[in-house]
């Protein structure tokens, strides 16, 4: 009885020792070192270090930091994008002023560039179109589109209306730039040069009459406006109006400072001391 035992027990513990002595055997580093992930990610890059063709860890360590990276990306901008539209609606004219002010620089710097007149950058000019650009399209149009037009129209919360974008675009078009947006450029400009504004209005006229000047807005801003009054909402309007008229203020400084493009006809340089120099342009 007791060998039938003994061969009973025998039988069951032969089938654990044999798949002990036989079964491959796999190295756990946290059976050896503390449990700590700092001491889990030095074993995991000494392996790979170790054993270059076992690229797994490596490969799945850096995907993990890749992915963590990739989905912190359009949180920081979505982030940015609320930030930007916060400061927009709490600070509308700071946000006005800047918004041109910045446009107004780099377009007539650009505009400058390619003015075979302009020797060197003409810091006076550059300074009467952000001035121009920061408080008329900038303060101006943020208090009259989004203060007064309302009130002139009733538009209210019912911006988006046609018959409404189309008599404000309209008003716009026909009442204010030719008497409120336009000449305060070629008055800005007189005040920096220092020449009667008197001239600064005639050269206004100048353009109107000869360069077309007025034909050249109303095809631009005719049909941006309408867009700018429909589909945009009232904290942007001066944003959407300042992307526009970017390329606007090229034309206009190019306009305003009209000179011919040969070389050889540009203006002698004043002497010094004249009290209006720009008069002999």
């Amino acid at each position: 009885m007791k060998s039938f035992h003994r061969l009973t027990v025998l039988l069951l513990v032969a089938p654990s020792c044999i798949s002990a002595f036989t079964t491959p055997k796999t190295f756990n580093p946290s059976a050896i070192v503390p449990s700590s992930p700092s001491h889990r990610v030095s074993i995991v890059d000494r392996s790979v270090v170790a054993h270059p063709k076992n690229k797994l860890g490596y490969c799945s360590t850096r995907t993990q930091s890749s992915s963590t990276a990739l989905a912190a990306a359009p949180l920081a901008l979505a982030a940015a994008g609320a930030g930007i539209v916060r400061f927009y609606k709490a600070f509308p004219l700071i946000a006005a002023f800047l918004t041109c002010g910045t446009k107004a620089c780099i377009a007539d710097s650009l505009a400058q560039y390619r003015d075979v007149c302009t020797t060197k950058f003409d810091a006076k000019r550059n300074f009467a179109m952000v001035m121009y650009s920061g408080l008329i399209l900038g303060i101006s149009a943020e208090f009259m589109y989004n203060h007064l037009f309302p009130m002139m129209f009733g538009a209210g919360g019912a911006e988006r209306n046609i018959l409404l974008a189309l008599k404000m675009t309209l008003f716009d078009g026909f009442i204010n730039a030719p008497f409120f947006w336009l000449p305060p450029a070629y008055i800005a400009k007189a005040l920096v040069y220092q020449y009667p504004i008197r001239e600064g209005i005639q050269k206004y006229i100048a353009d109107v009459k000869e360069n077309g000047l007025l034909k050249k807005y109303w095809s631009l801003w005719l049909p941006m406006t309408m867009i700018n009054f429909v589909f945009m909402p009232a904290h942007f309007r001066i944003a959407f109006a300042a992307g526009i008229s970017f390329f606007w203020m090229i034309i206009l400084s190019v306009v305003a400072n009209n000179e011919k493009q040969d070389p050889d006809s540009c203006p002698v340089e004043p002497e010094r001391g004249m009290a209006f120099p720009r008069a002999l342009d």
